[in-house]
Parts: C-alpha cells; sequence; structure tokens
C-alpha cells in the first residue's frame, strides 16, 4: 500500500492525483467539516443540498457514489455514512474499514481521502494498513500530515521497513480579481517569508511506502 500525506487545503486537494474521492459523513455533524467541508464549499453546497433533499444522511453503513463533476480532479465521489458521533471508537474504526472494503470491491485502485476527526491517528492508520482491506494507494489529507507519519512509522515499526519519499505540492496559481478561498482547516505553519519577498512554497506531502506483503482484494467483474 502507498499512502501520501497531504495538507488539509484546497490547494493540495486541487493537486492531488487520484481516481476516486472518498468522504465519511456523520450523521450529526452540520454542517460539514473537514475535508468534505472544502469539496462542499468548492461544489457550491452540493453536498449540503443532497444532506437537506434525503440523498444523503450519514446513517452508518449507507453508501453513496457520483461524479464530482469539473470542478474537482477526480472521476468517481463515494460518500460513506459513519453514523452520530456518540458512538465508540472501535465502531467507528470499524465503519471505517467497512468503507475501504467497498472501495475495493468497487475496483478502485488509488485514492483520496480523509480519516474521520473522532478517530485516533493510532487507530486511522491501523484501518489503512494492518488490515489492508483498502485501495493499493492512498492519498491521506490531515490538518498535521507529519503526525499522521510519525503515527504510521510506529504502527509499522518491526511489521516492514519503509521507504521515504518526499513530494513537493506546487504553489497554486492566484484567482482572478485578487479573491482568496479561505479552508475551512488551516493549513501546517510555514517558514517565515525570505527578505527577498519571495513566498515560501507549501507544506510537502509525505509519501511512505510500507513494504508489506500484498493481498488480493481487488474483485474482477464477470
Amino acid at each position: 500500500m502507498d499512502l501520501s500525506f497531504f495538507p488539509l487545503t484546497l490547494e493540495a486537494v486541487d493537486q492531488a492525483a487520484a481516481d476516486s474521492l472518498c468522504l465519511f459523513v456523520a450523521s450529526d455533524e452540520r454542517p460539514l467539516t473537514g475535508l468534505a467541508g472544502l469539496v462542499d464549499w468548492r461544489l457550491t453546497a452540493r453536498l449540503s443540498r443532497l444532506l437537506r433533499g434525503g440523498q444523503l444522511t450519514g446513517d452508518a453503513g449507507e453508501a453513496v457514489l457520483t461524479s464530482p463533476g469539473p470542478r474537482l480532479g477526480f472521476r468517481k465521489m463515494f460518500l460513506f455514512g459513519i453514523g452520530p458521533s456518540d458512538q465508540s471508537e472501535e465502531d467507528l474504526q470499524r465503519r471505517v474499514g467497512e468503507a475501504l472494503r467497498k472501495l475495493s470491491e468497487a475496483g478502485v485502485r488509488d485514492a483520496a481521502l480523509q480519516l474521520p476527526s473522532r478517530l485516533s491517528p493510532e487507530s486511522g492508520v491501523r484501518a489503512l494498513v494492518d488490515a489492508l482491506q483498502g485501495p493499493g494507494r492512498a492519498v491521506v489529507f490531515a490538518p498535521e500530515p507529519q503526525k499522521m507519519i510519525a503515527v504510521l512509522g510506529q504502527v509499522a515499526r518491526g511489521q516492514a521497513r519503509l521507504e521515504q519519499r518526499t513530494v513537493k505540492v506546487p504553489s497554486p496559481a492566484p484567482l482572478q480579481g485578487g479573491s482568496q478561498e479561505v479552508p475551512v482547516a488551516p493549513p501546517l505553519e510555514s517558514e517565515p517569508a525570505p527578505a527577498d519577498g519571495k513566498r515560501p512554497s507549501p507544506p510537502p506531502a509525505q509519501r511512505y511506502v510500507p513494504s508489506l506483503p500484498r493481498q488480493n482484494v481487488f474483485k474482477k467483474k464477470k
């Protein structure tokens, strides 16, 4: 499994290359936050309209497949309900695992996602790595990517040797008219601007490739 970690910003979402987008939606989280909130903002409240119309509820076990449209660089968008916020972490981890298995059964080989904020980094990383039930490649957005990377190292230590790669996220082009899009979640702090006035590059994405035994989790359609 190839895991790439990106900061939770609209710029990073625009630069992330993945076939499918996976969003986890809670049944009692309104308005949407995190990656789902950023996507809803970019899609001019399309997810909010689905919620108001009842086509999306966020109930546990719910799975909705739709096209994100031309405003996002993904071909498919999967919306998975994870239930209420007062459930145990064990139940939440199980919901995430079920969603990742559904991605595999749908033939998804690479996906972009954010683990639910109520799920601890340790439990989230284990759902991605230990079970090996998710897509072969995952782009993971997080408010603190470095923390997720540290947890990944702790989880995988003693199981496999990790190969570290660094991938920079290109700086986005400025919007016309000087307007700026404000992300729901703040990006990581960057280094101060140098004396020449040039802005520093956005925080890099960190990619770790665990050398774990691969399992044949992709089902061929007859």
